[in-house]
């Protein structure tokens, strides 16, 4: 709400509020004296914002929102994940890439859920730099400085905006996070 494009231009005021939330965590948080890396963590935000009849929702990461509509549930964002066909196009195209780690169940050395000891079992794919298995994100400094072999244009904290008309067919928005 601080941007100078609120309210006459939502769009671009959410897009300036998340560049300058990244902006001030790596500033203000991430980096510590003698630029060493003071704070690694980083963070995924999903917002709503309701501007008039207008609904703007705001995804940078692995949030979620949902609304019930004429008793459907429809998702209203989507998940920043590596291996989604844009983002791995996007990622590549900057120069990073995106792996995904395998091991044999029999590293384990026990029996998982019914999976065979010799079976290849696969993590989640992750986007390097970064090893995170999120595309998009707040903070994570040393994923995107230069200095600490990151790339600013791969883990980027740019929202996916979807906006649409309030209707009195709208029963409920649910906005979510995964707590680890």
């Amino acid at each position: 709400m601080k941007s100078p494009y609120f309210p006459k231009n939502p769009t671009k005021a959410i897009l300036d509020g998340f560049n300058n939330c990244d902006e001030d965590f790596i500033t203000n948080h991430g980096l510590g004296p003698n630029n060493i890396v003071a704070d690694k963590s980083g963070s995924c935000a999903i917002v709503m914002m309701i501007i008039d009849k207008q609904i703007y929702i705001a995804n940078t990461g692995d949030s979620r929102a949902i609304m019930g509509y004429e008793n459907q549930v429809n998702l209203l964002s989507n998940d920043h994940k590596p291996n989604n066909e844009n983002e791995k196009k996007r990622i590549v195209n900057e120069g990073g890439r995106v792996y995904q780690t395998q091991t044999f169940a029999k590293n384990f050395n026990i029996k998982l859920n019914n999976v065979h000891p010799d079976q290849l079992l696969f993590g989640p794919f992750r986007v390097f730099p970064g090893r995170l298995s999120v595309s998009r994100s707040f903070g994570d400094i040393e994923a995107k400085l230069p200095m600490f072999n990151g790339n600013p244009n791969i883990l980027i904290s740019t929202p996916e905006i979807k906006s649409f008309n309030f209707n009195e067919s709208i029963e409920w928005i649910c906005i979510a996070c995964k707590l680890i």
